[in-house]
């Protein structure tokens, strides 16, 4: 796969979608993984059991923990599921900003991108400021 900036063949785009999905079943087994490991059997027991602001506290402190480990993992998925959406549409592999076709050399590595690195960074810098 070339870095040039074009419209995807239909073979490209299936190349993509697959390698989407397979992100998407890795991405929900370590979910699934991390809720096993992390939301043991003392959690459960915490949560039936609290009985003062101290075991309230605790429980929330563990939830918290779970959810910022697993907000990566669901941000990824998010993105993933816009850019199957993207195909769907026929719109995958353009930036969602400017309408310039991505790097053909991006989506390999980061298959779910939805902005041209250009527009990307400009992004990042407006979210900064917020």
């Amino acid at each position: 796969m070339s870095s040039e900036r074009r419209p995807l063949s239909p073979d490209e785009i299936e190349y993509f979608r697959d390698k989407l999905i397979q992100r998407k079943k890795e991405l929900w087994q370590e979910v699934l993984e991390t809720l096993k490991r992390e939301a043991a059997e003392e959690y459960q027991h915490l949560l039936q059991t609290v009985k003062d602001e101290q075991d309230i506290a605790l429980a929330d402190l563990q939830e918290d923990t779970i959810l910022s480990l697993l907000e990566p993992k669901i941000r990824e998925l998010e993105e993933i599921e816009q850019a199957l959406i993207r195909i769907e549409n026929g719109e995958y592999g353009r930036c969602i900003d400017c309408g310039k076709w991505l790097r053909i050399k991006r989506l390999e590595i980061m298959p779910w991108a939805a902005r041209c690195r250009e527009c990307k960074e400009k992004w990042e810098k407006l979210k900064a400021l917020e």
